[in-house]
């Protein structure tokens, strides 16, 4: 398994994140690798949105609004003059 290392982190900020370790029963390492693969395993906003574009970029239609509008208004008189007639 890959290891990092990270530099130069304020005192005061390994200390805190020593403090939640402990509170939750871990040693530090323990805790930041928790919550390391918690932050890797989010889906974030933008990767959402993202996948929502490549979905509607597959379902594009050379259909207009105006023609899908149209033929809706097309199919209403068609059935207005249906029951006129009856």
């Amino acid at each position: 398994m890959p290891s990092i290392s990270i530099r130069n982190v304020p005192e005061a900020t390994r200390d805190a994140l020593a403090a939640k370790a402990a509170l939750a029963g871990q040693s530090l390492q323990e805790y930041l690798l928790a919550q390391l693969v918690e932050i890797g395993g989010r889906v974030e906003l933008v990767e959402i949105l993202a996948e929502m574009n490549n979905i509607a970029s597959a379902w594009e239609s050379s259909v207009t609004s105006e023609q899908i509008l149209d033929a809706i208004h097309e199919g209403r008189r068609e059935a207005d003059e249906k029951w006129d007639r009856l």
